[in-house]
């Protein structure tokens, strides 16, 4: 039972690293460098951590562009003139900040306006006091935002 157990754990690393092997770019010899200075520097590090790193590399590629990151929420309603009410917010609102994405959601049974792709919730507060302005009973929440923009 054991051997078996060995020779299974044995087959499951060979594939794991030939996966990883064959889609794996070179991001450890790209950041190799000539100083200017005739001398060359180079990275040496252990397989795990370009193993952990490959990984990473498909964890973001399974996300399709997003991660985790913050929101401001400036509508939420529901009822009979809600879709309307939260096109109109989202319409007025791209007029007044047309440097920041505007999302509409709907989330049953109520329509949200949710704007902005900020990072880090420092990010996410400085934009809320100027949208407080307009909107205050805005609020942040933690989302995934969309980096391909």
């Amino acid at each position: 039972m054991s051997k078996i157990l060995f020779f299974s754990i044995i087959v499951f690393f060979t594939f794991f690293s030939k996966c990883f092997s064959q889609e794996r770019p070179q991001i450890f010899s790209n950041l190799a460098f000539y100083d200017g200075r005739g001398g060359r520097v180079e990275l040496v590090q252990p397989v795990q951590v370009e193993n952990l790193l490959m990984m990473q590399i498909h964890n973001n590629k399974q996300q399709e562009g997003s991660i985790p990151g913050f929101r401001i929420n400036i509508f939420s309603a529901s009822g009979q003139a809600a879709r309307q009410n939260a096109n109109d917010t989202r319409a007025s609102f791209m007029r007044r900040f047309p440097e920041m994405e505007a999302y509409q959601e709907y989330n049953n049974p109520n329509f949200q306006i949710w704007v902005g792709d900020f990072r880090t919730k420092n990010q996410a507060l400085k934009e809320l006091k100027r949208v407080e302005r307009v909107y205050p009973r805005a609020f942040i929440a933690p989302t995934f935002i969309d980096i391909t923009k």
